[in-house]
């Protein structure tokens, strides 16, 4: 399921809705769409076990919702899990103008003195990255870094923590800042080597960082 595109993902949702005769409502205007969509698009290739679809349903029997994540999972194909099923509080947004962060865990082939390039890497003030879609201009993505540590070694890999952030106010996908975590500690990036999986999304209360689940009422 790494290798489903985002667009792919909605419209196979938006068919298992529709397999299971949920009235979803539709966008107005000469091309209306559902109003079905994930808080964050996942990068191909990346793994999760933390993400959010939100859609709107003519439908207002509550007493259905208990028997929904398994009406869902029925049809799901492998690899696609559904957790948790809700409803909503009335935001007056959507759930991805909520998100401001996520976090991510990448596994890597262990090196030696990987703790000292990880400490070098992180106490940097600027790291300069080429973004996609930015015509190659670098820019500083330190200050989108909000963690980036070790949290499990074996013989044969690092497991890192790292939390982003993530949203349309200011984004940063893992694998770049992989990239140059990298290029900083003078090894050769090697993509297939490498494993993502975003594990958590965050949203601002006050001025805390807390867990969507919490911000949606779960």
């Amino acid at each position: 399921m790494i290798y489903i595109s985002h667009l792919d993902l909605q419209r196979l949702f938006h068919r298992v809705i529709k397999m299971l005769h949920i009235d979803l409502k539709y966008s107005k205007g000469f091309n209306p769409h559902p109003k079905l969509g994930f808080a964050q698009p996942l990068s191909l290739g990346h793994a999760s076990v933390s993400e959010y679809l939100e859609f709107e349903t003519e439908e207002e029997n509550a007493q259905q919702q208990a028997a929904l994540k398994e009406r869902l999972n029925t049809l799901t194909p492998q690899g696609i899990r559904i957790l948790d099923v809700g409803i909503l509080p009335n935001f007056g947004k959507s759930v991805s103008a909520l998100v401001a962060a996520a976090k991510y865990r990448i596994e890597i082939p262990f090196f030696y003195a990987y703790r000292e390039a990880v400490s070098e890497f992180f106490g940097r003030e600027c790291i300069m990255a080429e973004m996609p879609g930015k015509k190659n201009t670098p820019i500083n993505i330190r200050p989108k870094i909000i963690a980036f540590k070790p949290l499990m070694v074996n013989d044969n890999t690092i497991t890192l923590t790292t939390t982003l952030h993530c949203g349309s106010a200011s984004n940063l996908n893992p694998e770049p800042m992989l990239q140059c975590f990298y290029k900083c500690s003078g090894r050769a990036y090697d993509r297939a080597a490498v494993r993502f999986e975003r594990t958590a999304m965050f949203g601002w209360q006050g001025d805390v960082l807390t867990p969507l689940e919490y911000l949606c009422g779960g």
